[in-house]
Order: structure tokens, then C-alpha cells, then sequence
């Protein structure tokens, strides 16, 4: 690795709050450094967002399709100025996994999104109480068919085991008490209560009695200490590295009870954590294929998204508003397996090449040789590579990367910058070539 530098880390850090940085927003996070940029980037809600409100404005999605509302999150990612808005979103979407697939109706899973948006930095609790009201999950996990004198335990069983504490913190008497407080909760079109099919009597759960209903499970689980090490556990595993150690574990979830649930209280802590900036962190995970398309859109300024990025995902594995299971992705090495891995080596083939009748709107040489400082070939290979990869590849990578650049037609020496014809085909190569290294799968 190289020096910890606060600027080094504040790379790190744009990565995992959201996914990367235009040059732009590089060089406005460096000048802020990094404890001030953690305390900008988790309060996105103080951060205006005009450029993306008018993008969207001009854009006719129609939200009942589910292509539309896969692109129009994809341009909330691409084009945000509240990076972690999104980041947590997704989070959520894999954390509560539901799937179109069974739902069958785009537009609840657009307001389920919008859910994710409006509440996943705030009070746990409350977030748990509004995804068990969600339409969506209702459907998803068969609530719908969860009445009095015949409940249905699939959102009472799931609710502990993938939702809050995890397995073996609970009995299979625990689930059936907590489906009778379910009871009731169903969604036609929006979420209803329907008191006549709830079952009103008396409940033991988790060594409480009282008539419980479906907000009281909610709640008597957000503050289980279980409930706390699971959800911190799972938010350093998305956002710092895999596998945290129980110590590391133990401080997050301390900050989740002393601060009454709040989610933005923990991911700040995360991100300020001794443990995050270390090298098991830093490129300390794998790229998801939304963060390896997105990030990749900004870091190369790619103004044109094309409609089927949706479906580039879904083939590298992560099928938006689709998650496989219950349980969402899996992450980590599944997503680079051998049929995965050529996805992505495809897209990087296909975005460093790409540019039909024009440029606008796709890679632009010369702009990324302007706004990258391009004056040699050099230039161009180590620019590129602190873009792209940070600059982390072996010396032996960089010399033959810089043979590249530096062979052509006319035998320039390596510190000449290749213009024109041969600067065009020059940087797409090397973008490609970088695209293609094991560093640039890694966030």
C-alpha cells in the first residue's frame, strides 16, 4: 500500500459511501478531508440535489414498468449528490430482499425503493415497523394470507432469522406468537389493517406477554442486543470488509444502543472506526456489479446511459428490484464467477470502445486526457491508474501498461503524450487493459 496520506483515504471512502467520484467531486472531498467528508457524506439530506431533480424531470419514466424504474434508479446512482442516499438503499434492498419476480407489480417496488430512501439513516425501529407495512414485503412474504385462527409464519420466521437477530435467538414458539401479531396486516393495493382477521388475544414472545400486534414484534426486536450485532455486523460487511471481527462488531453495536437504533449513528461510526482504515479494508471487497457499472460512469464521465445497463447487471448477477432469494446476494467471490468475471470484462471492452457516430456523451479522450492532467504517456499511465485503481498494481504491471502507451507508429519516446489518432486509441486500450486487472474488481 501505499502512504496513508488523508487523501488516500478519502478515495476509500468515496467508494464505499457510494460508488466512486467524478474528478470533481475528487478533488471537493480531498479539499474537505476526511473526517469532514464523513460528516457531509452521512447527511445527505444537507446536500442539495438540483442537477439530479432536473435530470429526472426531464426524463418520462413510467413507474408501472420495470425496466423505467430500474433506469430511473440507476440515474439516481449515476447522477446523485447524495451518494450514501443510494448506497443505503441498496443496502436495504438486500438486506429486506424482495423480488418483482413474485410481487408483480413495478410500482410497489418503486415505493418500497423510495422507502429504503426516506428511512434508511434513521431509527431502525421504525424502518422495521414501515418494511412490515410495505406492500411489497406483504405480498412477498405471504402476510397477505396471515389471518386469525390460520396465520401464516412465512414474514413472522423471516423477520427474526434474516431482519433482526439472526438464528438462534429465537424458538419456533417465538415465530408462531409473532404470526398471530401479524395477523390481519395485508395490502390490497396499500397497506390495510383488517381487525377482523387479527387475533386480538394474548401473546408470549421472546419471554414478553402482552396482545401484541405487528408494531409491537417491530419494536421489542430493534432492541434486542442481538438485533444490534447482527445489523452492525451486516453494515460493516457492505461497507468497510467481510467477516468483521467480534470486537469491531461489538463497538458498532454499542453506538446502535446508545443511540436509540439511529442507522446514520452507526454508519458514521463505521467509516470513523479504527478498523476502516486499514489494509484489510482498503480494496478489502469486491466490486457488486451496480458499484463496478456506476462507479465506472463517473470516474469516466460517461453522460450516456444506456437503456440496458439494467440487464448488463442482472448478467454480471445482481438483477435490480429481482434479488435471487429471500436472503438477496450472496456478494463476495460469487460475484466473479467464471461466467460473472467475463460479463465484466465484456462491459469494460464495450465502455472503452464504445462511442457510434460521436463521442458525446461516451469516453472522450481528449476530455479525460485535459481533466486527468494527460502531458506524457507517463502521465497518461499513472493517471489513469490513480483513477481507475488508485495506483494499486505491482511496479511490473505499470512498466508493461507504460509499453503500451508509449509503443506506436512513430516511435515516440515513453514521456511523449500520444496525440490525435493515436491518443484516442491509446487511452481506450489502456482503459480497457486497466478495466480488466483484478484491483479494478475490487472497491
Amino acid at each position: 500500500m501505499h502512504a496513508k496520506s488523508d487523501d488516500y483515504w478519502v478515495e476509500h471512502l468515496l467508494r464505499r459511501t457510494g460508488f466512486g467520484a467524478t474528478p470533481e467531486e475528487l478533488k471537493y472531498y480531498k479539499g474537505l478531508g476526511f473526517e469532514d467528508s464523513v460528516e457531509e457524506l452521512t447527511n445527505p439530506e444537507k446536500v442539495k440535489n438540483d442537477r439530479l431533480d432536473d435530470i429526472l424531470s426531464k426524463l418520462d419514466f413510467d413507474f408501472t414498468d420495470l425496466g423505467d424504474a430500474k433506469r430511473w434508479w440507476i440515474y439516481r446512482m449515476a447522477y446523485t449528490k447524495r451518494p450514501l442516499e443510494e448506497k443505503m438503499a441498496l443496502f436495504w434492498h438486500g438486506h429486506f430482499a424482495t423480488s418483482n419476480a413474485k410481487v408483480g407489480n413495478p410500482y410497489l417496488m418503486y415505493k418500497q425503493n423510495e422507502l429504503f430512501r426516506s428511512n434508511g439513516l434513521g431509527d431502525f425501529q421504525q424502518l422495521l415497523i414501515e418494511v412490515s407495512k410495505d406492500p411489497a414485503m406483504i405480498i412477498w412474504l405471504d402476510n397477505q394470507q396471515n389471518r386469525k385462527n390460520k396465520p401464516n409464519e412465512n414474514y413472522a420466521r423471516e423477520i427474526m432469522e434474516l431482519f433482526t437477530m439472526g438464528i438462534g435467538n429465537y424458538t419456533e414458539a417465538d415465530i408462531k406468537e409473532a404470526a398471530r401479531a401479524f395477523t390481519g396486516w395485508a395490502a390490497p393495493s396499500g397497506f390495510y389493517f383488517n381487525k377482523k382477521q387479527h387475533d386480538a388475544g394474548e401473546k408470549t414472545f421472546l419471554g414478553q406477554k402482552g396482545n401484541f400486534n405487528g408494531e409491537d414484534i417491530c419494536s421489542i426486536l430493534a432492541n434486542k442486543p442481538a438485533t444490534a450485532k447482527y445489523v452492525s455486523k451486516k453494515l460493516i460487511s457492505f461497507i468497510a470488509y467481510d467477516d468483521p471481527d467480534d470486537d469491531t462488531v461489538e463497538r458498532i453495536s454499542d453506538v446502535y444502543l446508545k443511540n436509540d437504533r439511529n442507522i446514520r449513528a452507526v454508519v458514521k461510526a463505521i467509516f470513523l472506526d479504527k478498523s476502516f482504515r486499514t489494509a484489510k479494508a482498503y480494496h478489502g471487497k469486491i466490486k457488486s456489479p451496480v458499484e463496478l457499472v456506476i462507479g465506472t460512469v463517473k470516474t469516466l464521465q460517461v453522460q450516456k446511459l444506456d437503456g440496458d445497463l439494467s440487464a448488463l447487471m442482472a448478467r454480471m448477477g445482481q438483477n435490480l428490484f429481482e434479488p435471487p432469494n429471500v436472503k438477496g446476494w450472496d456478494g463476495g467471490l460469487s460475484w466473479i464467477a467464471t461466467d460473472t468475471l467475463m460479463e465484466r470484462f465484456n462491459y469494460a471492452a464495450r465502455i472503452s470502445t464504445q462511442k457510434f457516430d460521436t463521442t458525446d456523451g461516451y469516453i472522450n479522450p481528449t476530455k479525460l486526457a485535459k481533466n486527468y492532467n494527460v502531458n506524457s504517456a507517463s502521465d497518461m499511465v499513472d493517471n489513469l491508474l490513480a483513477a481507475l485503481v488508485d495506483g494499486d498494481v505491482p511496479h511490473n504491471t505499470r512498466k508493461k501498461l507504460l509499453a503500451y502507451v508509449a509503443s506506436d507508429a512513430t516511435g515516440k519516446e515513453p514521456n511523449t503524450v500520444p496525440t490525435g489518432k493515436v491518443l484516442d486509441v491509446k487511452m481506450r486500450g489502456l482503459i480497457h487493459l486497466i478495466m480488466t486487472l483484478p484491483s479494478y474488481q475490487l472497491a
